[in-house]
Order: structure tokens, then sequence, then C-alpha cells
């Protein structure tokens, strides 16, 4: 990955982080209200997937320079995530609530170059996901 698209990441989480919970709550109140058939999918509270949410994103994240780091894991997450239900259309329904949140929370502080990288970072993460799942 360019260190640009990592430095733009982190970045911009960084501003996210003081208010993660409320953030990672808006994120799958808008989610569950576009998109309620993929509200059965999730088992757990929301408060609790959303701290399970941001973990994930801390995970990512600390080894965007170096994804082979996590990439055992990320993909573990892919196969579980199938056997939730999860479909591979469903990840753009994700990546789409994912940026608009992150627009919303962060405003002007989430320029275009911002998004594209969230979205090179979305598109790494579900491609390995995806690796996962197809095991």
């Amino acid at each position: 990955m360019h260190p640009e698209t990592a430095s733009r990441v982190r970045q911009s989480w960084a501003l996210i982080l003081p208010q993660r919970k409320t953030v990672c709550r808006d994120f799958y109140h808008r989610l569950f209200v576009r998109y309620p058939e993929l509200r059965p999918l999730f088992k757990g509270e929301i408060g609790e997937q959303a701290d399970l949410f941001v973990t994930m994103i801390n995970t990512v994240i600390s080894a965007l320079e170096h994804p082979e780091r996590v990439r055992p894991l990320i993909e573990t997450l892919g196969g579980r995530h199938a056997d939730y239900g999860v479909h591979p259309e469903d990840y753009a329904k994700f990546e789409q609530v994912l940026i608009e949140t992150l627009r919303e929370a962060l405003g002007d502080e989430l320029d275009a170059e911002a998004q594209a990288a969230w979205r090179e970072v979305f598109e790494a993460l579900t491609q390995t996901m995806q690796v996962g799942a197809a095991r």
C-alpha cells in the first residue's frame, strides 16, 4: 500500500477515535436502516459489535504497510462472516455505509483523497476476507 494512502487513513481514523463508539453505533444504525436484511447477520448487542468493529479497524490500520502480518486473522474473519451468512455483495453495502458514516462524522476532514484511501483499504480487506470465505 502506498504510504500516502496509509497516512490518510490513519489521520482520519485518529480524528474518529475520540468519538469511535458513537460513530460505530451510528454506522450500524445506518447499515440496518438502509439494509434491514443484514440485521439478522449480527447476533450480538450493537455496542458489543461496535467494539469489535473498532478493534478490527485498529488491527487493519496497524498493518497497512505490512498486511501479511494480519492476513491469516482477516482470512479467518472472512470465513466466520461467510458462516454467519455474509455474501460477497454485502461487502459493497458495508463499504457504502462506512464511507457515508465517516463523511458525516468528519465533514470536510474526509476529503476526496481520504475517501479514496478508505475505499482502497476496504477493497484490500474485502479481498482478503473473501479468500477466507472461499475456504
